[in-house]
This record gives C-alpha cells, sequence and structure tokens, in this order.
C-alpha cells in the first residue's frame, strides 16, 4: 500500500538536466551539402544543420507549424523545405546559414519536395491535383517548379510517381512507382516498390530495377553510371548500390534488424547519409569503411517541457456513489473525485500511465480501477486517507495493486450485493474473486470481451459472447458451476449488452436482424410473466391498492396553516436541479480552502449511513423453450444501444434516434412499449438510481450530468489541473500500443519477432522522444516488426479554431491545357456535373477563359493567385467561345477532392463506353469502388443497368480499398438455378427476381483486379478464382488480408487493430502477403492512362468474349408444358 507522491522524482531529474547536452535522435529527411561537409535535417518540426561529422546542431528555423524536407542548393547557399505553416505542405526558401525563409508555392493541396534541378533554376516536386481520381500518391505527378518566379508547375510525367532523384545532367529522372510504408520490414508482394527511370528527352520511360521486395529511395551517382537504392530483400532496408550498364547489383550495408531510411548523397558523391533506427549514419563511397554513426546533440532547452500541464475539461468514463452526491471519473487518464455541489476535483491517481474502468464498492468506501502504471495493466483500489471525510475533501490516497501478472485485466465490476468482484482478462476470460480481490478464479475463457451483468441476487451473470463464427449470443450462467452455460437468445444474428432488471424478473439486449437495423429485445424470465394478460395486471393492482388502502391507519386532521412545526422539517431527498440552475461564475469563486464553507458544503455531500440492504426476492426461472418466449421492440431506422433499467424495473431507458431525433428514451413494461422521448441528451456509462429517480452518466460533451425522470437535464462542468511526467506519458503511450499488439494481432507469433525484446528497443526511444509525432514515429517503426498490412497508428487531430479560416484553391470544374500560348487559358475539357456543366452556366471544350474576377489569365500562370480564397464564393468567368464572342459565366466553385470525384464518374462513363465499343454492345462494365453498404447498393442497382441485354459482365475491383460485403456480390453472382419460369406470352425463360434475396447474374464475368485492391477486394478476386465463376484479369492483389479493428490509445491516438486471418478454403494459406493471383497478369505502363490506354481492360474484353461463346453453346433443356408431354 503506497501514498502516491504529489511530484514525482523523476521530473525533478529532467528539469536538472534540462540544460544539458541532449542527443538529437529520430531526424527526419536528412539532406547532405554538396561538398558533404553539412547535414540538414527535419527534428521537433523545424529544420537544423550539423557537420557531417558530428557536434553541436543548430536550428534554422523556429515555428509551430511543421517544417520537414530540406534539400540543399546545388551551390549549396540555399536550402529548400516544406512548411504547413500556411496550410498545406508548401516549398519554401532559405539561406543555408539561416535567415527569412521565402515561400515560394500556394496551391492548398501542397506539394512534396525531391531535388534541385543542376542548374539552380528549378525544383523538382511531386503534386497531387485533378490529373487522376485514385488515391493518394497514385495520382502524384512529378512537376518542375520555378524558384525565382511564381509559375504554373509544369508536370513532366502524367502518371505516379514517388521519390525523385534527378541525373547530374538533369536529363534523366529516377522515380518509384508503388511501395509499402516505408517503416514495414520485409513485405514481398506486388505492391512492392519499382524503380523507372524517365529520360526527359524521349519521354520514354523504363523500369531499371523490380524485385519482389521493395526497392526504394533511389540517388543518382555522380558520374551517372549507377545509383543508390534501398531494399528489404533481407527483411529490414539495406543499402545498395546498381550498375546501369551491367544490371549488376551490390549490397552495401548489411544490417539484420532496423532498416536504413532516408538516404541522401552529397553532389560530390564522398558523402552518403541515411538514418538506421534512431541514428544518423555517414558513409563514404569508395573508402573501404563501414558507416560510422554521426553523434548529434542539441544544448538549448530540453525538447520539450519535462512536465506537461493541462486544463481537464472533459471526462471518458464515471462511476457514482449510491446516492449519486459523489462521482468517480477518469480524465486524460488519471482518477479523480468530485461532488455535485462544489464540482472541485480531487486527484485520486498521478500517473503518466493510464487508469480507466473505475467504479465504487457499492457501500462507497473504496474506488476500483485498472492501471497500467508499473508497465502492465492491473486492477487498483484507492481509499481514501481520511475515511471519515467525503472523498472529495480528501487530498490523500492510499493506492493498493489488487491483480499483478502481466495479463492485462479490465473492466472490474461488483455484485449487487457487493460481496463478489468480477473482471475481463487478457481478450476477454470472465473471473470471479470476494469483494477484496482474493481467491480469484477464472468462471469461463473467451477469446473475445463479453459484455456481462450480474443477476440482483448476484449468484448468476447474463453476458453476450461470440463464437468462432462470430455469432453474438446471450447466455445464462450461475456462478456456483452447477450449471453449464444456457443460450438464451439462440439466433444466427449477433446479440449484445445483456441488462438483467433489478427485479430479477427480465432480461433485454440488443440485437441485430436486418441489415443495418438493430432492435431491442426482452424476456420474462418466468413463463407465467410472459402469459399475464394486461386485465390480469390491471387487476393484481387494484387489488395490492384496496389492501394497502385498507391497512392504512386513519389520517390524522391537518394542523392550521399558522401552526408551526413542532420541529424542522426533514430536507427531501435530492434531486438533480435544471438545467442551467447552477452559476457557474458563483461556483468559480467558492474557497475550498475555508473551512466553514467547505464544511456546510460537506453536508449535503456527505454519504448518509447506508440502510441495511434488501435481500433480493429469489430468483425464478423457467427456461426450458425460453427462447420462444423473446420479445423484440422494433423502432425503425434506428440502432438502439445503452440500455439502463430503471431502479424499479418498469421502464427501459435507451439512445435511440426515432424520426430524425436523437436522444434519450423510454418504454414502459409491459404495455406502453412505445418509445417515449425523455431528453434530447444522451449518456453513456449511464446510471438509473433511486435517489432524485435520476439518470446519470457522460453527456455528448464528455460532462458529468443526469436526466431526472421528467427529462431535466443537470450537467456539473469541471476544471481540473494536471501536471504530466512528458517521457513518462509517452512511454505509457507506446507501451500500450506495444500490449495492444501482444494480446490482440491476429498472428500470435507476433511476425516470429521477440515481443519483449521489440519493447526494450523501442520503449525507452519514446521516452525520449522529442515529441508525440516522434512517438507515433516509434510506434510505426514497431508495427513494422510484424510486416503485416492494416497497421497504423494515428494521432489524435488538434481540435479547429473557430475563430480562423484558410484559403482554399478553388476548382472551376475545368482542366486547362498547358501548351497553349495565349491568351487566356484554354479549357481542354469540362468535368462532367461539375459547376461549368450546367446548361445556365456551361463552359465548353476549347473556350478561353480571359478573366476571373476581373483580373487577367495569363499563360503559364500559377493558378492559385486567382483562385485562391473561401471555397464558398460565386467566381465569374469571362470566356470567349469558338466564334470569338465573349461572356460573363458566374459560377461556385468546388474543391480538388471533389473534383477527382468527379474525375472517377468520368473514368466509369470512358470504361463503358470502350466495353461496348470493344464488344460490339455484347458486354456490361462496371466498377467497384469500395466494400462498403453503399457500394453494394450501387452494384446491385447497375447489375441491371449495365447488364442488361448482355452476354457477359466484367466486374472491375482495380483502386478498391476493401470493407466487408464480398459475401454479397457473391450472393448475387452465385445464386443457385434449380429452375426457369416463363409466363403466358413471355419469349423466353426467366425467373422472378423478387424470390431471390438479391439481384442475381448468373452469365459468365471477368474480373479486373490490381495491386491497389486490398483487404475485402482481394477475399473477392481470391472467391472468383476459387468458385470458378470467372476469369480474373490484372496485377496480382497487394496480400493485404486481415479483418482490422480499432483501439483507443489514452487521449492520445487510435491503433489499427487487426485481429483475424483469413486463408485459402483449398490452399490452407494465409491470405496475408498471398496476393490474388489473375489468370492473366498484365502491368499497365507509364503515361498509359493519360493516352486513354488500358490494356487490362482490353485483355478482361478478350477473355470474356471467348467464356461467352463458350457458354453460348451450353445445353439447354427443351421446355414442355404438361399439354405437350404424353404420359
Amino acid at each position: 500500500m503506497i501514498h502516491h507522491p504529489l511530484f514525482p522524482l523523476s521530473l525533478l531529474a529532467c528539469m536538472a538536466l534540462s540544460a544539458a547536452a541532449e542527443p538529437v535522435r529520430l531526424a527526419q529527411t536528412p539532406a547532405v551539402s554538396p561538398d558533404g561537409s553539412l547535414v540538414a535535417f527535419s527534428w521537433r518540426g523545424d529544420i537544423w544543420t550539423v557537420p557531417a561529422k558530428g557536434g553541436s546542431a543548430r536550428r534554422l528555423t523556429t515555428h509551430p507549424a511543421l517544417d520537414t524536407t530540406p534539400v540543399f542548393s546545388p551551390d549549396g547557399g540555399q536550402i529548400a523545405f516544406l512548411s504547413e505553416r500556411e496550410g498545406g505542405r508548401q516549398v519554401h526558401v532559405m539561406p543555408a546559414r539561416g535567415g527569412q525563409p521565402r515561400q515560394l508555392t500556394f496551391h492548398t493541396e501542397g506539394y512534396d519536395l525531391a531535388a534541385w534541378m543542376p542548374d539552380g533554376r528549378e525544383l523538382l516536386v511531386t503534386l497531387v491535383r485533378d490529373h487522376s481520381w485514385m488515391r493518394g500518391s497514385r495520382s502524384a505527378r512529378m512537376a518542375l517548379l520555378d524558384v525565382s518566379e511564381r509559375k504554373a508547375e509544369r508536370v513532366l510525367l502524367d502518371d505516379a510517381a514517388a521519390e525523385c532523384s534527378v541525373s547530374p545532367d538533369g536529363k534523366k529522372i529516377l522515380f518509384v512507382r508503388e511501395g509499402e510504408m516505408w517503416w514495414r520490414q520485409g513485405y514481398r508482394g506486388a505492391r512492392s516498390g519499382q524503380i523507372w527511370l524517365l529520360d526527359r528527352g524521349s519521354g520514354e520511360c523504363r523500369q531499371v530495377k523490380a524485385e519482389a521486395t521493395e526497392c526504394r529511395f533511389p540517388l543518382w551517382k555522380p558520374d551517372g553510371s549507377g545509383f543508390y537504392f534501398t531494399s528489404n530483400r533481407d527483411g529490414a532496408f539495406n543499402l545498395c548500390e546498381h550498375d546501369l550498364a551491367s544490371g549488376r547489383t551490390l549490397q552495401i550495408t548489411r544490417f539484420k534488424t532496423d532498416s536504413v531510411v532516408f538516404p541522401a548523397l552529397s553532389k560530390d558523391g564522398g558523402t552518403l547519409v541515411f538514418r538506421h533506427l534512431a541514428d544518423l549514419y555517414r558513409w563514404h563511397p569508395g573508402q573501404d569503411k563501414a558507416p560510422e554513426k554521426i553523434r548529434v546533440n542539441h544544448t538549448g532547452d530540453a525538447p520539450d517541457a519535462p512536465v506537461q500541464r493541462r486544463v481537464l475539461e472533459r471526462a471518458t468514463g464515471i462511476a457514482h456513489t449510491a446516492n449519486g452526491l459523489q462521482m468517480a471519473f477518469i480524465a486524460d487518464g488519471d482518477v479523480w473525485v468530485m461532488d455535485t455541489e462544489l464540482r472541485e476535483p480531487r486527484q485520486v491517481t498521478r500517473t503518466p500511465e493510464e487508469e480507466r474502468d473505475v467504479v465504487f464498492s457499492p457501500d462507497g468506501k473504496a474506488l476500483w480501477f485498472v492501471s497500467d502504471s508499473g508497465g502492465q495493466a492491473d486492477i487498483w483500489k484507492a481509499l481514501p486517507a481520511a475515511p471519515a471525510k467525503a472523498w472529495w475533501e480528501n487530498t490523500e490516497f492510499k493506492l493498493e495493486r489488487v491483480t499483478n501478472d502481466p495479463a492485462v485485466e479490465s473492466a472490474p465490476r461488483f455484485s449487487p450485493d457487493g460481496k463478489r468482484l468480477a473482471w475481463l482478462k487478457e481478450r476477454g476470460d470472465f473471473w470471479l474473486a470476494d469483494a477484496d480481490g482474493k481467491n480469484a478464479r477464472r468462471v469461463f475463457a473467451s477469446w473475445n470481451k463479453p459484455s456481462f451483468d450480474f443477476s440482483p441476487d448476484g449468484k448468476w451473470i447474463v453476458y453476450s459472447q461470440s463464437d468462432e463464427w462470430f455469432n453474438s449470443d446471450i447466455w445464462l450462467l450461475p456462478l456456483d458451476g452447477s450449471k453449464p452455460p444456457f443460450n438464451l437468445s439462440r439466433h444466427p444474428n449477433n446479440d449484445h449488452s445483456p441488462v438483467w432488471s433489478p427485479d430479477g424478473k427480465m432480461i433485454a439486449w440488443t440485437g441485430a436482424r436486418e441489415i443495418d437495423e438493430v432492435d431491442i429485445f426482452y424476456v420474462w424470465l418466468r413463463a407465467q410473466d410472459d402469459e399475464q394478460s394486461k386485465r390480469e395486471r390491471t387487476a393484481i393492482k387494484a387489488r395490492e391498492k384496496l389492501a394497502k388502502a385498507s391497512a392504512a391507519p386513519a389520517a390524522a386532521p391537518k394542523a392550521p396553516a399558522t401552526t408551526p412545526p413542532a420541529k424542522p422539517a426533514e430536507p427531501p431527498a435530492p434531486a438533480p436541479a435544471k438545467s442551467g440552475q447552477t452559476d457557474p461564475k458563483a461556483a468559480a469563486k467558492a474557497e475550498p480552502q475555508a473551512e466553514s464553507k467547505a464544511a456546510a458544503k460537506s453536508k449535503t455531500a456527505e454519504t448518509p449511513k447506508p440502510k441495511a440492504p434488501t435481500a433480493p426476492p429469489p430468483l425464478q426461472m423457467d427456461l426450458e423453450d425460453i427462447h420462444e418466449r423473446i420479445r423484440r421492440i422494433s423502432i425503425p431506422n434506428t440502432s438502439e444501444s445503452g440500455l439502463t433499467w430503471s431502479h424499479d424495473s418498469k421502464k427501459l431507458a435507451f439512445t435511440a434516434t426515432v424520426e430524425g431525433r436523437r436522444g434519450t428514451y423510454t418504454v414502459e413494461f409491459p404495455d406502453d412499449l412505445k418509445p417515449k422521448m425523455l431528453s434530447s441528451t444522451t449518456l453513456t456509462d449511464a446510471r438509473w438510481i433511486k435517489e432524485g429517480n435520476q439518470i446519470l452518466g457522460l453527456n455528448e460533451t464528455n460532462t458529468p450530468s443526469a436526466i431526472s425522470s421528467t427529462g431535466s437535464l443537470t450537467t456539473w462542468r469541471f476544471r481540473a489541473l494536471q501536471s504530466t511526467d512528458t517521457a513518462g506519458r509517452q512511454r505509457a503511450v507506446f507501451d500500450q500500443c506495444w500490449r495492444i499488439m501482444r494480446d490482440h494481432y491476429y498472428d500470435e507469433k507476433l511476425g516470429n519477432r521477440d515481443w519483449d525484446a521489440v519493447r526494450a528497443k523501442y520503449s525507452g526511444l519514446a521516452a525520449e522522444a522529442p515529441d508525440m509525432r516522434s512517438v507515433q514515429e516509434i510506434v510505426h517503426l514497431m508495427l513494422g516488426e510484424l510486416n503485416g498490412s492494416h497497421l497504423g497508428f494515428s494521432l489524435n487531430a488538434a481540435a479547429a479554431s473557430s475563430g480562423t479560416w484558410r484559403e482554399e484553391t478553388a476548382h472551376l470544374g475545368l482542366r486547362f491545357d498547358d501548351k497553349h500560348p495565349g491568351p487566356g487559358w484554354k479549357v481542354r475539357d469540362v468535368l462532367p456535373n461539375g459547376p461549368a456543366s450546367h446548361r445556365l452556366r456551361r463552359i465548353l471544350p476549347g473556350e478561353i477563359i480571359l478573366r476571373i474576377d476581373g483580373r487577367e489569365t495569363r499563360p503559364g500562370q500559377d493558378s492559385s493567385e486567382l483562385l485562391n480564397g473561401p471555397l464558398e464564393r460565386d467566381i465569374t468567368l469571362r470566356a470567349r467561345a469558338a466564334d470569338g464572342k465573349e461572356r460573363d459565366v458566374t459560377l461556385r466553385p468546388i474543391s480538388f477532392s471533389t473534383a477527382r470525384g468527379l474525375l472517377y464518374e468520368h473514368w466509369i462513363k470512358d470504361n463503358r463506353r470502350r466495353v461496348e465499343q470493344l464488344s460490339g454492345g455484347k458486354l456490361g462494365y462496371l466498377h467497384i469502388s469500395a466494400m462498403d453498404s453503399a457500394s453494394f447498393h450501387k452494384f446491385q442497382a447497375e447489375l441491371y443497368a449495365a447488364g442488361a441485354g448482355r452476354d457477359g459482365l466484367i466486374i472491375d475491383v482495380r483502386e478498391n480499398g476493401g470493407g466487408s460485403t464480398t459475401d454479397h456480390l457473391l450472393t448475387a453472382l452465385t445464386q443457385p438455378r434449380h429452375a426457369l419460369t416463363i409466363p403466358r406470352g413471355g419469349s423466353s425463360p426467366g425467373y422472378p427476381q423478387d424470390r431471390t434475396i438479391y439481384a442475381t447474374w448468373d452469365k459468365p464475368v471477368a474480373v479486373l483486379c490490381n495491386q491497389n485492391s486490398y483487404s475485402n477486394a482481394e477475399i473477392f478476386s481470391h472467391a472468383i478464382r476459387v468458385l470458378g465463376r470467372g476469369q480474373v484479369v490484372g496485377v496480382p492483389t497487394a496480400g493485404g488480408v486481415i479483418s482490422t479493428g480499432s483501439a483507443r490509445v489514452m487521449e492520445v491516438g487510435t491503433l489499427r487493430l487487426p485481429f483475424r486471418g483469413w486463408y485459402g478454403i483449398e490452399s490452407g494459406l494465409d491470405m496475408e502477403l498471398n496476393g490474388a493471383e489473375p489468370h492473366h497478369i498484365l502491368w499497365p505502363l507509364p503515361g498509359d492512362a493519360a493516352r486513354g490506354v488500358d490494356r487490362q481492360l482490353e485483355k478482361a474484353v478478350e477473355v470474356l468474349k471467348s467464356d461467352v461463346e463458350a457458354w453460348a453453346r451450353r445445353p439447354r433443356p427443351k421446355l414442355l408444358k404438361a399439354s405437350e408431354r404424353k404420359f
């Protein structure tokens, strides 16, 4: 048992060392000066330089926004870099010795910076605009940017390009196509990076390096004879050298673990710098020496404040005493207690790690919670140091660790009688112990976390649990082990979150029955309660009233109104005040240190002596055929959640959206089951208590709140001051991510890594990290060890300020001819359904835009000069038609993201037209952009529209990022045919579509997939081959198939969590790193899309035409009516 310190000693040590030299680790995007003497890099969001031999780093930029990717000019006098200070990633230039940066670019879609051109006049960048509809880097184009004058960028190759490197003479450019995340180790598959070479003179591209593994980060050698690059052929990335003439590749470094990333080469070729794990290294080509670590230090202020001080005003979990007058909640990972009057939070725990799942013991004397303190998740207990005082009057608390093992405990909960404590362990095992946590035993094992509730007498639990078919049912289990678990719901669809009524007579839960529809289900545990009619219940109530009236003594006569009471009246039971009743200004002026005021307040907040609990009535359950007594409360077009029983078991509260109004609703048992809105506020961690007849919980803004039985709302806003050890918090974030993957990643072998050793490698780095962005990078390095898909850690986005706005570069729905000599801008094409395509404001291809909002347009002009501003505005164009007439057209612009969406629709129409032309109208085409419900419903509609009158259908899942609808698609494509029908007057056989689950297609199909078909789109491609439903054309899919969820990590971010593997039904092979192999493999070439060439689509038409011809020759029965048959 310990008392927590008010200020951790580690913080004092950090402050003492703040002025000492700090090592610079996790530097990003290094660049080397032309003579190799200086290294520039990004660290702590700014640009720094350090001598290449090591030493003290010098900061060149100081700005709250992120500055990154420095690149030295050919003469070494300037550094170009990217900065987010003006919105988007914009290119800036500054003197190499430091100075005021000059912004070169202003287009809000941003840029990535690759290199200076050899003459120093231009920069090579990549950018995403309106060249393609494809997502992310697949839309990136390499372009040249003028350094001295603001001009439009010149696109060099209208196709995807990344990680570009310019040859010494500027005539050739190496670039990378494809590529996984740089931090992933060991990937093999169709998405592996390939190195290509662009000849600027001829415009031709050729592939110069491609393997099953990744080839990344090419760097030209100074004589142009070859290049350096990184390869992960041995798992981790290593530095290699490739000779263009001979095609020979030589491996330079041989790191067994951790990758060589961000390589950079000096102009003279004498110094190559890269990062390995967290440190920079230098290697001198031509010298027979191994790479040497560059020791970089920083002697200024500590990377971040050793103590982070925050003002907290929201909670993430809450518990209340039985009378509702005191509460405990989690705010930013610490436990706090507070009353409902002063609302002055007292801090119970002060750890950099996270606490969660806080509960009061039934007597209100102890707090129980889960804490990650000490590097593992255990159950802890807290007691007030002065138990005679209320919780909020204590300033010290006694903390005791209850469990102590590496396995993660969660969700502690007391039985209603307070005699037992339950919790979940590891992935979902249910454990039960005495109230003090001793004599713990596992009741049942589970691979997923059940949602559970105790019976009122604490002798049973009801819980939901999923089986290996991922069907969740509701189960009953006696805790004495006298009977096996009993399946209460017995339904093939999912049932969740059961709650037991306080009188023990009913159990309610939520269950899915139709797509996108969740309803409430309940069951009477006694058959006679279910069978009882409304009249019988009314008669019972009438008899009870009569008996009560007969037994009551005669009422004493009322005293005159002027007679004073014999003694002071007892105050009524506390009930929540109406919303807004408390004056926050008055509350803010409260003086908790004044003993008299605090004592007066405490009288209303002290927990009264608990009365002897009334023993709950014995449970009576008729389990035979109980599933046949299950009743449904169906509320259309909503998914109910958060079921909470009233203390008298007469009402059930829940969250729902009814007729478009979201809020807290109730139904009354057993005869008034129509939902009634209680409040427009919804609560989480809700609990309906007897005192004040109120529902307590956290509202939508995570503020402690109460909803009264009449629907009035009380909120208890708070302001808590927290101090946290920065290094400890960063370590805790990493450790939690590490632990989540240890316990839940789909492959328990964890990529054949020693997971404890992985923790030892990275945990200290996380503590030393200069900021949370660097912690995110360390988590990614850890995830990269798994060599898995569906991995990533995203930081919570900062709240946007309502008082500021930023310019956005508008899109007119027009694309312009960049070769037009002038005047104005010549329209190359008009996006269909864009702002310039409508009849009243139509612009035609070939027309000239002379002015925008009265300002002249010029050839080669940077369009952001005229198009930056608020997006929600009208823009007036002066357009010249082909006949020379001019007119003004006013339109409302769109974003570039919206424009790319219109390009997608344009691409679809082009593909349909091409298939129709190539097939002579016999084949149809449709594209499935994602495996989600919206795309499936679109597929259903297009199945008839694209297939009507056709003999075959091309189904395109290229660039499909996945989802979950493969089985719905297969149901439509593999419907068994057992009969044919013809109505009178019908000309050909058919089958009534309204008898099938979905609209169906049983004619031949061909499926298109590529390296960017991902996850569920890969499962679909695999299935088409396995089922023999059609031929697959394109490129092998990514090999990224794991079912994924996500996990919240403290209040910092969200970790993707792949938890379920997929295996081929014939081969038994994991689909991870095992992409679907097409029958016909064709890679597109750079520039194909811009030229209107689609080799894969053309091949799909070819093979499908052949399959249709074979299908047409299939034997078909002759149809004979009964009247035509001979008997």
